[in-house]
């Protein structure tokens, strides 16, 4: 394998500077998430205040960029998280990866803070910093057309922030791809982005790769080829509704997050109005590919022709912006779930956060512990989508009210008596759609993820859950739980697309050994992964988390599931929590990796 390139630009010099990256380092940690995990610990002191010029701004390739793999279009940013304090990774589809390798890097860092708001043009080996005074308060896609016009580069990828960033909402995304709307989502990338005054970057380059071994690579396509016909009806449905298609079964099961997490299934007819099996011919949306070297795009356009949210044009919506603004908010109206993620993608919020802020005031206004005076004027409903796209203004103009609700949930909770029961927040970050009650794993892996809320951090066990019937097992998680995580952070350092686990998980140690010449067998594969998530969990560690962090809303802990087949479930998660620290070898009082395991995986 080459060189591997780190550059780092400082935004308060404008200078840059390029290190190689030490070859075992690349072998241990192999690049994205994993790289980024580590650079993050080795650059970033205990105790950085989020928003200030010490936090850096990662972004990281992995082997699979440039190298037309398959489920290769992805790219990872690291930071520390202003929402929760602690660390952050964020996954991203688009091209963005293969243009930080087209220029030369394997990772970017950005440190500093520039006087004045930039962007940064970053093209082969050459940084240009740029004034962005007059892209201050333009909205994403707005910004990244004047960026490609303005450097000419049209092989370029963008990295931008909206108004959200600029304006330090905690929960605040960096969108790229254009009119894709590609998101580096979730946690506050774009208000670290934002408090750096960088308003955007522009990436391209002429590098070419080859892999170390060309005929392994070219197996490898072929099988992956060969297991999406195999796996024809998965194929075609993800063609055809992308993850939207999973909402009636995660309802059938009692696992869709319905009004505030206040049961897991929404009623049939309610569903109907926002499923995409279910209404295709009321919404059509058009298919489009999320980036280059997708062989099974899943990803969707839509414009609203007619109605209230007429002239709305928007990527997807997917699974978990129709769960944040769909069933969790009790709004069965695909149109106005569109425009809701719409608003969130043009000014650079993330879709779960704020769909679960606003149902978690909405909770507040309907238990009475706040009313309309708190809401200056707002009647919150469950299922009043007007009333949503009222607080999502006032949450994207960051005044009265609405200063307060772009601190996300935790911070809301804390502030209104008698709501911290049903705030739907791990860690600070709220939760993905994926109600777990009675889903043991997918409850462990929300209470132990490094960055909190996020559904999939360490894998997402539900799914195998709901098919093999193990949900409620408690005997053994942990180690199912760990066989999932190291998939998972395998596929987010790769750096590929987690969708086709099933066939392309067990072919990740010929993948890896194809592009990299390094020899990993499988064992070394599940070495790597558990490195990996040793590392970001010493970042955690060091920041002064231990066991008692590891929890979830009472809710879930209190609170039995009111209806569906699993009704009266709780989540045992003290016992489950001992399950996963045994399994992933950290001490059972602290939740620390024990020492015997950091000398084993080579971590310090």
């Amino acid at each position: 394998m080459e060189d591997a390139k780190l550059l780092i630009i400082n935004l308060t010099a404008r200078t840059y500077r390029t290190e190689i990256i030490p070859e075992k380092i690349v072998r241990h940690y192999i690049g994205g998430r994993g790289l980024g995990a580590y650079l993050l610990y080795k650059n970033l002191p205990a105790g950085t205040d989020p928003l200030s010029s010490e936090n850096v701004l990662i972004f990281t390739a992995g082997p699979a960029q440039n190298l037309s793999v398959p489920f290769s279009p992805k790219a990872v940013l690291t930071t520390k998280s202003p929402l929760t304090g602690i660390y952050l990774y964020s996954v991203s589809s688009g091209a963005i990866g293969h243009n930080i390798r087209k220029a030369g890097y394997m990772a970017i860092m950005i440190i500093g803070k520039a006087e004045e708001p930039l962007y940064l043009h970053i093209a082969d080996e050459k940084v240009t910093f740029h004034k962005a005074n007059h892209l201050w308060g333009k909205d994403t896609l707005t910004t990244q057309k004047l960026l490609l016009d303005e450097t000419k580069d049209k092989r370029a990828s963008t990295a931008v922030i909206g108004p959200g960033g600029e304006k330090l909402i905690l929960y605040a995304s960096i969108i790229t791809e254009g009119d894709k709307f590609r998101a580096f989502a979730r946690g506050g990338p774009g208000c670290v982005m934002g408090s750096k005054n960088l308003k955007g970057l522009v990436i391209s380059g002429t590098k070419t790769y080859q892999p170390a071994d060309p005929e392994a690579l070219s197996m490898f396509k072929r099988k992956i080829a060969a297991a999406i016909r195999e796996n024809s009806v998965w194929a075609e449905l993800r063609r055809r509704y992308g993850t939207g298609d999973d909402m009636p079964f995660m309802n059938k099961v009692g696992m869709l997050p319905t009004r505030n997490w206040q049961t897991g299934v929404w009623e049939e007819d309610k569903l109907k109005g926002i499923a995409p099996m279910l209404n295709a011919g009321i919404w059509p949306r058009k298919n489009i590919s999320c980036g280059p070297y997708c062989p099974n795009p899943c990803s969707h356009y839509l414009e609203i022709k007619s109605g209230p949210y007429a002239g709305v044009a928007v990527d997807g919506p997917e699974y978990e912006t129709m769960y944040a603004f769909g069933s969790n908010l009790g709004i069965d109206k695909f149109d106005a779930v569109a425009a809701a993620a719409s608003l969130c993608d043009l000014n650079g919020i993330d879709t779960i956060s704020t769909g679960l802020t606003i149902s978690f005031l909405t909770e507040c206004y309907e238990k009475g512990l706040i009313d309309r005076n708190y809401t200056e004027g707002i009647e919150l409903a469950f299922g009043n989508d007007e009333a949503v796209i009222q607080c999502l203004k006032k949450i994207i103009a960051r005044e009265g009210i609405g200063h307060h609700w772009g601190e996300g949930t935790r911070h809301l909770s804390a502030t209104i008596n008698g709501s911290s029961s049903f705030a739907m927040h791990c860690k600070g970050l709220e939760m993905g759609g994926y109600e777990c009650r009675a889903f043991y794993g997918q409850a462990l892996q929300f209470a132990i993820n490094p960055k909190g809320g996020d559904h999939h951090g360490m894998g997402l066990p539900a799914r195998s859950e709901a098919a093999d019937g193990s949900n409620k097992v408690i005997k053994g998680k942990g180690e199912y739980l760990k066989e999932d995580a190291i998939g998972r952070v395998i596929a987010d350092s790769a750096v590929v697309c987690v969708f086709p686990r099933k066939f392309l998980f067990p072919l990740f140690h010929e993948m890896l050994t194809a592009l990299t010449g390094f020899l990993y067998s499988p064992e070394e594969v599940t070495k790597a992964g558990m490195r990996i998530i040793a590392q970001e969990r010493l970042f955690n560690v060091r920041e002064g988390l231990g066991r008692k962090d590891d929890t979830l809303p009472p809710r879930l802990l209190k609170e039995p599931l009111p209806d569906g087949p699993y009704k009266g479930s709780i989540v045992p998660l003290e016992e489950l929590k001992d399950e996963a620290y045994r399994a992933f070898g950290w001490d059972l009082e602290t939740g620390e990796p024990t020492p015997q395991l950091l000398s084993e995986l080579e971590v310090n």
